[in-house]
Order: C-alpha cells, then sequence, then structure tokens
C-alpha cells in the first residue's frame, strides 16, 4: 500500500489510520450526515477542551517557577533546573571560578609553566550565561514560550558558557615566557637615555609560537578544559639589525636637539626634548621590508598630556550676550563671547609634525564654542512680540522694601526663558541674601510680620504673575499671600491677583515659588524695571496668538476679623507699646481664565482661587510693658 505522508502526520497525536473496506461507495448515504456531523461537533470539542487543558497546565507550569529557573536546564554541564535564580547564580559562578582557576600544563625542554585560565586572559561571563538560561520558557513570544515548553519536556537544554579571551593578558604571558626562554630575542632598536640615543642591538632567539598556542587554549577552553600541551616555539630570526639604524638614530638626535614651541592668542609654552622623547615609538610594519624603520610620537598618550598641559589654559566657558527690547526687536544690551575647547588629538599631530620636521612653532588648534545667545544672531531667539503687561504699586514703602523691589527688579531684566522650558522666580532671581544686595524689611513669618532679608521681593513676584496670568501662559506653580495687601490693591487691582514666595533658611529653592511654562519652541525675554514707586514686567516672546478671557473677581465667603493679639519682644526698648499689625477681616476671591488659540479653540480655562484669613491687631511691647497695650490680656 503506498505511503500516505498526509495521515501519516497525525499518528504523532494518536489519530489511527483505518483502512477503507473494498466496495464501499466513497460518497456518503443520506443516512450517515447526522452521524458525521455529531462526531465533527464532538471532536473540535474535544481538541478545545484538550487545548484548554494545556493552557491551563502551562500557566500552572509558569506560575510555578515564578523566579526560578525552567527544569532540565544546564549551564556549562551544571544542572541547574528548578533551581531560584540566586542559587543558580551561585553554582554557576562557582563552576566558572573553578573553570578559571584551573591550571594548565606547558613543558619545554624540561621547563614547565602552569598558569591558570585567568592567567592566559580566559573570562567565563556568569550573568550572560545566566541570563541565556533564564530567558527558556520566558519569551515574549507565545509560540516562542510553546515551543520551549515542548523542548523541555523532549530533551535537556545545554546553554554553553560565554568565554572570552582577553589577548592583551595573553600576550604579556606570552612576554614573560619569552623571557622565561633566555634572553628575549628582539629587533635591533633606539633606546633614548638622558638625551642621548643609543642602539639596542638584535638578538636571534627562540620564542613561544603565539598562533599556536593561541589556538590550543582557545581549543581547550572550548571543551572547559585547561590545555595540557608541549609549548609551541619557533625560532625569531630579526628583521631590523643595528646596521639598519644608524640613519634613524641621526634623525632621531636632530629631532630631540630642539624644543617645540606651543603658542595660543598670547600666551606660549615650550615642550622640552626630554619630555617629548617619552612619546617616541617604533611602531611594527609587517608590511615594512626588512631593515626598515618606522619612528613616530604615541598620539594617544601626547594627546592626554598636553590636555593636561593646556587644557585648563585654553579652555574657556562662552558668554551669552544679554539682551533688551528696543521698541521694535531684541538688541544686544552687552556682546555675547565665544567659548573654545582645545582639540587634544589634532594639537599631537601637529608637535609630533614639527618634532620630526623644522621644529616651528605650533598654533594650539581649538573648537568654538557657540553660546546659547550668540548676538551675531539674535533672529534665532525668535522673539516677536510683546505679550502682556504686569504692574503694581508700592508707594508707601518704606527704605528697605523699596530698596528690595528695585534690586529683585534689576536681577529680573534681561532674563531669557528657553523653548519648552519652565520659568522659576527664586532661581531667575537667585539667592535672596546681603551678597545680592537685598536688606531687611517686613516680612509675612508664620501668621506674623516679622522682618528678614529681601522683604518685599514679592512685589516682584506679584508683578511678573500678573504679567503670565494676561498673557495665557500656562501657570505651573502659584501661591497668594496668607493675607490681603494693600500694596497689591493700589492702582485699582483686585484682590486675588498677588503670588508669594519663600526662601527658606539652608535651602533657598526649597520652598514657594511662582513658575510658568514657556510653551513655545522660541525664547522668551523678561523685561522688568521700577518707575518711581511702581514695578512694571514686560514679557516678550512668539506671536501666541492667544485670545486671554479674564472674568472675577467673583467674592464668596468673609471671615471676621480674629481677636487682637500683644507679643511681647525682649529686644524693644523699654517703655515701648507699637501697633505693627492691623486688624483685616478675610474673604474667598475667584478669577477665572479662559485661553484661546487664534482658531477660537480652548488652549485652557481654569479657576484661581485664593483664601485670604482674617486677623487682628498686633501690638508689640517690651517686657515692662507687658499687659498694658490695647491687647491687654489677650496675649
Amino acid at each position: 500500500m503506498q505511503h500516505d505522508p498526509a495521515i501519516s502526520s497525525l499518528n504523532g497525536f494518536g489519530l489511527q489510520k483505518r483502512p477503507r473496506a473494498l466496495g464501499v461507495p466513497l460518497t456518503p448515504t443520506l443516512g450517515l450526515r447526522p452521524r458525521v456531523a455529531r462526531f465533527v461537533a464532538r471532536a473540535v470539542l474535544g481538541l478545545a477542551i484538550l487545548i484548554l487543558a494545556t493552557a491551563g497546565s502551562l500557566y500552572w507550569f509558569r506560575d510555578s517557577y515564578d523566579n526560578r529557573v525552567y527544569p532540565t536546564i544546564h549551564v556549562g554541564g551544571i544542572n541547574i533546573g528548578g533551581l531560584s535564580i540566586a542559587d543558580a547564580q551561585q553554582q554557576v559562578q562557582a563552576r566558572a571560578d573553578e573553570i578559571e582557576n584551573s591550571r594548565a600544563l606547558f613543558t619545554f625542554e624540561g621547563k614547565e609553566w602552569q598558569p591558570t585560565l585567568a592567567e592566559l586572559g580566559v573570562t567565563i561571563d556568569v550573568d550572560a550565561s545566566l541570563d541565556e538560561a533564564v530567558v527558556v520558557g520566558r519569551e515574549s513570544d507565545a509560540k516562542d514560550r510553546m515551543r520551549s515548553a515542548w523542548q523541555l519536556i523532549r530533551d535537556d537544554r545545554q546553554i554553553p558558557f560565554v568565554v572570552s579571551l582577553d589577548e592583551s593578558v595573553l600576550n604579556r604571558w606570552f612576554d614573560q615566557v619569552n623571557t622565561d626562554l633566555g634572553i628575549a630575542p628582539h629587533d635591533a632598536a633606539l633606546q633614548i637615555k638622558d638625551g642621548k640615543v643609543t642602539i639596542d642591538p638584535e638578538v636571534a632567539g627562540t620564542v613561544v609560537d603565539r598562533a599556536m598556542v593561541k589556538s590550543i587554549v582557545v581549543a581547550a577552553v572550548t571543551n572547559l578544559q585547561a590545555p595540557s600541551s608541549l609549548l609551541a616555539t619557533v625560532e625569531f630570526a630579526p628583521r631590523v639589525f643595528a646596521a639598519d639604524l644608524g640613519e634613524a638614530q641621526q634623525q632621531l638626535e636632530l629631532a630631540l636637539s630642539t624644543s617645540v614651541e606651543v603658542t595660543y592668542k598670547r600666551q606660549s609654552w615650550t615642550l622640552d626634548p626630554d619630555d617629548l622623547a617619552q612619546f617616541v615609538v617604533f611602531p611594527v610594519d609587517e608590511a615594512a621590508k626588512p631593515g626598515e624603520v618606522t619612528m613616530t610620537l604615541d598620539r594617544k598618550s601626547l594627546a592626554k598630556w598636553l590636555s593636561n598641559l593646556l587644557a585648563e589654559e585654553v579652555n574657556s566657558s562662552p558668554v551669552d550676550a544679554k539682551v533688551g527690547w528696543n521698541g521694535e526687536r531684541v538688541v544686544s544690551v552687552e556682546q555675547s563671547v565665544d567659548g573654545a575647547k582645545l582639540k587634544p588629538s589634532s594639537l599631537a599631530e601637529a608637535v609630533a609634525a614639527s618634532f620630526f620636521g623644522g621644529h616651528e612653532a605650533v598654533k594650539v588648534p581649538v573648537a568654538t564654542v557657540k553660546p546659547d545667545i550668540d548676538s551675531k544672531n539674535l533672529a534665532a531667539l525668535r522673539i516677536t512680540t510683546r505679550l502682556a503687561v504686569g504692574t503694581s504699586n508700592f508707594e508707601g514703602s518704606d527704605d528697605g522694601r523699596s530698596t528690595n523691589i528695585r534690586v529683585g527688579s534689576n536681577l529680573l531684566n534681561g532674563f531669557l526663558i528657553p523653548p519648552q522650558s519652565s520659568f522659576s522666580f527664586n532661581r531667575a532671581v537667585g539667592i535672596i541674601d546681603a551678597e545680592a544686595g537685598f536688606v531687611e524689611s517686613n516680612v509675612v513669618d508664620g501668621e506674623r510680620i516679622g522682618r528678614d532679608i529681601g522683604g518685599g521681593i514679592c512685589q516682584v513676584s506679584t508683578t511678573v504673575f500678573r504679567a503670565a496670568f494676561e498673557a495665557g501662559l500656562p501657570i505651573e506653580e502659584w501661591n497668594p499671600h496668607r493675607y490681603r495687601m494693600g500694596f497689591y490693591e493700589l492702582d485699582d487691582w483686585a484682590p486675588g491677583l498677588d503670588a508669594s514666595i519663600l526662601q527658606p533658611e539652608g535651602n533657598p529653592f526649597g520652598g514657594g515659588d511662582f513658575i510658568f511654562r514657556n510653551p513655545t519652541d522660541s525664547w522668551m525675554l523678561v523685561e522688568s524695571y521700577t518707575d518711581g514707586p511702581r514695578v512694571v514686567i514686560i514679557l516678550y516672546g512668539p506671536d501666541l496668538g492667544y485670545q486671554v478671557n479674564i472674568t472675577g473677581p467673583a467674592f464668596g465667603e468673609t471671615y471676621e476679623p480674629t481677636g487682637d493679639v500683644e507679643v511681647v519682644k525682649d529686644d524693644l526698648p523699654a517703655g515701648t507699646v507699637q501697633q505693627s499689625e492691623y486688624a483685616l477681616e478675610g474673604i474667598d476671591v475667584i478669577f477665572t481664565r479662559e485661553v484661546l488659540d487664534r482658531d477660537g479653540n480652548d488652549v485652557e480655562t481654569r479657576d484661581f482661587y485664593s483664601h485670604y484669613y482674617p486677623r487682628g491687631n498686633v501690638y508689640q511691647v517690651s517686657p515692662d510693658m507687658q499687659g498694658l497695650s490695647p491687647a491687654g490680656s489677650g496675649s
């Protein structure tokens, strides 16, 4: 009977081939159709149940081996199946250490060498080997996971160690063996000592056959064994002889006879021949004819040495231009300055050419580092439009408060906000201290009015808030004051449009801040100045096309003033009774800001809510006047 491959392929799944009786018609009768249909239905149901059972078993299997290696998996011949990842790591590491510390044996004419595989440069990457084992059965693709599961059921999975050979380590061992074999054979070479150039004559002899020994090591390690073999050697025949080096000796003596001068702008450095001598090398050129000698300077080492010598003097950071608005466009108030960065590799190349050439002076090559704000390319800032103006009035402020307002305003003037970045008032102004020019004045200290360096700076932060608010810019952090303050309601400004900031001692940028965002791909400019008793903040940037609709203020609940308070202050002169705060009711205030783009689409609609606390009259008294203020026993 002819073999039917299509049907035989099903036999592996337990379905038997059933011979067809002779004389039975190939076309079934109508009476058989219901039975065939029932059989097909039952077969489909059975297959579905088998699939579900298999899927459930695989799910249980994976769940039970969570954080463990799947069974029947070997790494480097070690069975780690079923072990936790940590235990598998320990066992694989132990096996790797055993292999790396196993000793090879090489013999030659009565001499023996027994280096460990690690001393020959052999290392086993335990992590990479274990990672390959852990991923078996955990592949990202469901089909791959199923395939791995069936393979693990049929056969053990053997995963070889990931082994590497560091040829630099192996070559160092070869050099040592060559020394052990006797006087290390070598080509004739030039040597420099105390400025004198001498010739070290050639030496012939026996050396390690590096290619052969390397192949022996690799073959043994492939089988996770240390090699045991005769030491393969070759007879070394010099290619360069002392007689070949006369001309090179003269060239090197000439190169070492004169220093090399290096210049940059008005600075100069003299490179002493003895310093440059340490970088002279004679690289081996396999393509050179016998007797030919190549002589040069080690560029990489020389570049590093030159960088250490010159970089601090040559490198400079760029200085951004300071800019302002002239009524039409951005202009430079102070010009930018390009920075410079030493190019050590190019300098090493030029020094080597001068050293072996005419000893001409070398100009230090540098790369130009352009500033972010380049006075020659202010158009790149893309600042074209006045976006909004904020104002506030500080009339009636004492001298200290007025000084702090002017200092803060000056510090902000000309501040540039990069594209897609946030403006932080605290970081823009910097640390508020005496060094920056701030003085002591009244501040809100918790629930009381006190004195501290920088009192009044919130007049400036309030004005910046108003400009950003009017411009429709997204505001990321905003903290209204605890109490209503008269300064912020002058010039018909309603309550609810002020912004407090806080710089805690020891962490000046860790307190309350005012932050808004530049949402564009252009820069923005802050113009800040005082005009008499007024602060003016103007924001410039690209044309946003925003329509900003502001509704409010809407006033909510009011809160009666609290009781009067007497505060005893030891530093007040005897007989002092002074009122430091005045009674004020509290109130809730809401502004609503709607920002639309140039097509009328909503960009942001947001409520700005301020809860102003009430307060009573506060009297400060000297110790001898305790209880004698209008607050009396209310202290």
